[in-house]
């Protein structure tokens, strides 16, 4: 696979991540499809700025939405060479967005289920969708976002920690399954960004990080976006891993 000839999908395109995810598979030449759910009008921006680039539509919370957008943007490309997974919630709230569910003690069972139908269940179901496209023609990359709060005791909510380490076991369990069929599969845990849903962070555990963080200070989305473009235009051999990038967090 080379980049200029790469059809790259990434859902959650339109976030703060993801944004910049497809600025820079665009600009190692691939072809991308990005997905938004509430900005449009970003996405549809986003898309405008780059080479015959699309933004589609997806509810994460429907499964039937997640494939149709998959498939839509397949048809539109002649096929998925790289997924991307930005998409996802990093926190649930209750009673109009007053209480937000930071302690174990407050999560009920709407807003376990909420978080992992977003960040777990709807992964599995846009993967599943998209090898079939890529055991079509011939393999290709998936690269899931999760986030070091899956991988490291850090303070979180914990149903989002459980969404996000579930990732790395159906990551391993599919790199398996899937590697006969030329289809790599990995996650990248970012640690504390400069925005995106690091943003929610309370402001004195967000200096904490920086304070145990070897370079002190906050990630950069584009040396996330570098990672992850490496793996989904480049890569060939690495699979089943979670590469945490947390600045020796």
């Amino acid at each position: 696979m080379t980049a200029r000839r790469a059809s790259c999908l990434v859902f959650g395109g339109s976030g703060a991540l993801g944004q910049v995810v497809c600025r820079t598979l665009a600009a190692s030449g691939a072809r991308v499809a990005l997905t938004y759910r509430g900005g449009e009008a970003v996405a549809r921006e986003l898309a405008a700025s780059l080479p015959n680039a699309l933004a589609l539509r997806a509810e994460m919370r429907s499964v039937a939405d997640v494939e149709s957008a998959v498939d839509r943007a397949a048809g539109a490309m002649g096929g998925v060479d790289a997924f991307v997974q930005c998409a996802g919630v990093g926190i649930t709230v209750e009673g109009g967005g007053e209480t937000v569910h930071h302690k174990m003690t407050q999560v009920d069972e709407r807003a376990f289920d909420e978080m992992l139908a977003v960040n777990l269940k709807s992964t599995f179901f846009a993967c599943r969708r998209v090898a079939e496209v890529m055991r079509a023609g011939g393999g290709g990359n998936i690269v899931l976002v999760g986030s070091i709060d899956g991988v490291k005791p850090v303070p979180a909510p914990v149903h989002y920690a459980a969404s996000k380490a579930a990732l790395g076991g159906m990551t391993q369990a599919m790199a398996k399954e899937l590697g006969e069929h030329g289809i790599r599969v990995n996650v990248v845990a970012p640690g504390i960004l400069e925005g995106g849903l690091s943003s929610v962070l309370p402001d004195g555990l967000r200096r904490e990080y920086v304070k145990h963080c070897g370079f002190k200070r906050l990630g950069r989305f584009a040396e996330i976006a570098s990672v992850i473009a490496w793996l989904a235009l480049r890569n060939t051999y690495v699979t089943g891993r979670t590469i945490l990038l947390d600045g020796a967090l």
